[in-house]
């Protein structure tokens, strides 16, 4: 959805509810990723959705709310399960890894929670959500997504996003959710969720109504290399600790 269909739709606000930091594999830490979103981008709304953690969240959500930031913050988590990538929205306790996609969606809605299926149907991304599994959740009268990310930015969404959105009206008429699943500070905002109104239960109001739209494009190259210079890194300073030691 474009800057003016959205307008023209009542969508003013925008959200970006998926994003990593060092908690996981991202490459910023907590506060270099407040600074940014607070000066560098639009957002209205955040959500700070590292892989099996929730620390760095609930830490991210203190900070932000000592400090006079203009956008809505949300507790979040990507959640690795053994049929996919599920985001926990609104939750406050780490949904362990390695359950299944029905029990990990129980422990999200038990907490309150939103949950929204990450990047799925991509036919070669191990943590990508197929068609089987997203078909028997579908059916199931006591399990279900409240969401799917239909536009992803990242390298997952390049093959498959138009499959998601076309699966997803066709199929299921869920609400869709576009997000960044930055893993940079330059790839935040780079895909994100319009809706109606500026803040975190808005967005939720929005997403639980069926009223979420995504928008955006892709990463830019330079988040693709800032991302594999981190790593790497990294990886270089792990091997070289014990020898430092």
């Amino acid at each position: 959805m474009t800057v003016k269909q959205a307008h023209a739709l009542g969508k003013q606000g925008k959200a970006d509810l998926h994003m990593h930091s060092t908690y996981s594999d991202g490459c910023a830490t907590i506060d270099e990723l407040l600074a940014h979103v607070q000066v560098n981008t639009d957002l209205d709304v955040i959500a700070l959705t590292d892989h099996d953690v929730i620390d760095g969240a609930l830490r991210a959500r203190d900070l932000w709310a000592k400090g006079n930031y203009r956008f809505d913050f949300i507790v979040g988590e990507e959640v690795t399960t053994t049929e996919g990538h599920l985001l926990g929205l609104f939750i406050e306790k780490r949904i362990q890894p390695g359950l299944s996609m029905e029990r990990s969606i129980d422990l999200i809605h038990e907490q309150g929670g939103l949950a929204v299926v990450a990047h799925p149907l991509h036919r070669f991304f191990r943590h990508s959500c197929q068609l089987a599994v997203m078909d028997r959740i579908h059916a199931a009268r006591d399990v279900w997504f409240d969401g799917v990310e239909t536009w992803n930015a990242s390298f997952c969404g390049l093959y498959a996003n138009y499959i998601a959105m076309g699966t997803t009206r066709e199929r299921y008429g869920l609400p869709e959710l576009g997000n960044s699943d930055a893993h940079t500070l330059s790839g935040i905002g780079s895909a994100y969720s319009w809706f109606p109104g500026k803040t975190a239960q808005e967005m939720r109001a929005a997403i639980e109504g069926g009223l979420s739209a995504p928008g955006g494009t892709f990463w830019e190259i330079s988040s693709y290399y800032d991302w594999v210079r981190y790593v790497l890194n990294k990886e270089e300073r792990e091997a070289r600790r014990p020898a430092l030691a």
